[in-house]
């Protein structure tokens, strides 16, 4: 069933993140749905493999590397695998995360 109003889907939390696994193929590529509120941050991590985020709606900054980058709705990053990443709600987003471990 196709998602049509993404708060209904995923209620935007008040003080930290909340996923929604969309997809999820074993060994293969897992997609999930983020809602990152306002002032919300994720912290420095790694991914042993590639990695995307898309910016749904809102605007976030993304840490790729030792880099910043703001990001609006449409934009997408790439993570290198084990490339150091974060990414911090400039206003409560959705985002898009896609792992591809394979």
């Amino acid at each position: 069933m196709p998602i049509t109003n993404l708060q209904e889907a995923l209620p935007m939390p008040e003080s930290q993140r909340a996923t929604l696994p969309l997809i999820d193929v074993e060994h293969g590529v897992k997609v999930v749905l983020v809602a990152l509120p306002g002032g919300v941050k994720i912290a420095p991590h790694k991914a042993p493999y590639v990695a995307t985020a898309q910016l749904l709606t809102g605007r976030i900054e993304v840490l790729k590397g030792e880099t910043w980058i703001p990001m609006a709705p449409g934009d997408r990053v790439v993570f290198d695998k084990d490339q150091p990443h974060a990414l911090t709600g400039i206003e409560s987003s959705y985002v898009l995360v896609t792992h591809m471990r394979d």
